[in-house]
């Protein structure tokens, strides 16, 4: 009678939970094990889980218990359970960053001896970076006044995750005044909201920096446009402040010196020169030997040439790119 049960028991056991059913391993009639998970395919991102679950009928008067086994992932608990009023027994498997299939086995155990096992199989499919990581600006534009800033956001999934992001930049600094540039901040630890936290300072130079976070395997990129900072402020000075016309080689040294309120300059900022006799507003004379420098300083020279119109005259230097941004002086020109 007893083998009739268990070659019973055998076949309904096969049809229960498939090839890896073993008869050997039964000692009583009702030990009948499936397994189970749910999903069976999830993202190979490092945080999906796939809760994994093994039933048995109970059996009265014996002590079962169910220990579970994983090759690939990370599961929740390795631990022997004693399965509840249903008989279930459940824990939750992680996935790996790398797409791959991961196998989960389930024993049934009666002290330390094996009486049935299961296998079933959960497979990481690959995951999208941005599923896992988003990297967002508060701004994607700013002035490369080398002080300007914009803050960085990565994003982890999931937001309660505690995660290192690493932040590289092609342009810019993650230090205020570093020099060289700080172009690798490392090991930003995630807050409580899933977030890690950065600063990018602007360079002094106009440019497009490309800015990555990587964690966990995965990476996310955004770029940030530095354009060129103009100046609030412009002054000039003329030496000597009278010339004669008399000779063209003549000439009025001018210096154009530009300022902000906040940070520097953009290098090479083109400013404009005009002149204009103050009785007729006639213009004469040429600037030249105009120069730009990277501290925001422009020099010319003018020369008011032989035939230039005596008396006072304004020259006025002009921010091309802004040209509320002025300033004005007055020469004499002699005979």
């Amino acid at each position: 009678m007893r083998t009739f049960l268990i070659s019973a028991l055998a076949g309904a056991a096969a049809v229960v939970g498939g090839a890896c059913y073993s008869p050997n391993k039964v000692v009583a009639p009702d030990e009948v094990l499936s397994l189970s998970a749910t999903p069976q395919t999830i993202a190979a991102n490092g945080f999906s889980t796939s809760r994994i679950t093994a039933r048995i009928t109970p059996v009265a008067n014996r002590v079962l218990t169910i220990s579970f086994s994983n090759a690939g992932g990370q599961l929740s608990s390795t631990a022997a359970r004693t399965p509840d009023g249903n008989g279930e027994a459940s824990v939750f498997l992680t996935s790996e960053s790398v797409p791959k299939t991961a196998t989960v086995t389930a024993d049934v155990k009666e002290g330390t001896e094996v009486l049935v096992s299961r296998t079933v199989t959960v497979t990481f499919e690959p995951a999208t970076p941005d599923s896992v990581l988003r990297l967002i600006a508060s701004a994607t534009e700013i002035e490369a006044d080398g002080v300007s800033s914009v803050q960085l956001r990565a994003e982890s999934n999931p937001a309660g995750a505690t995660r290192s992001v690493s932040f590289t930049t092609t342009l810019g600094s993650f230090t205020l005044g570093a020099n060289p540039p700080q172009l690798t901040q490392d090991n930003v630890a995630t807050a409580a909201d899933g977030v890690a936290r950065v600063q990018l300072f602007a360079s002094s130079t106009p440019g497009t920096a490309l800015v990555t976070a990587t964690a966990n395997g995965f990476s996310a990129s955004q770029t940030i446009s530095f354009k060129p900072a103009l100046p609030d402020f412009i002054t000039l000075s003329a030496t000597p402040l009278a010339i004669s016309r008399a000779s063209e080689s003549n000439t009025i040294d001018l210096t154009a010196v530009l300022s902000r309120a906040i940070g520097v300059v953009s290098g090479n900022t083109r400013v404009d020169f005009s002149i204009a006799n103050d009785a007729s507003g006639r213009s004469f004379g040429r600037f030249q030997s105009i120069s730009r420098d990277a501290s925001g300083t422009v020099t010319a020279q003018f020369v008011p040439g032989t035939e230039a119109p005596l008396g006072l005259a304004t020259i006025t230097a002009r921010v091309t790119a802004k040209p509320s941004v002025r300033a004005q002086i007055k020469v004499s020109i002699l005979e």
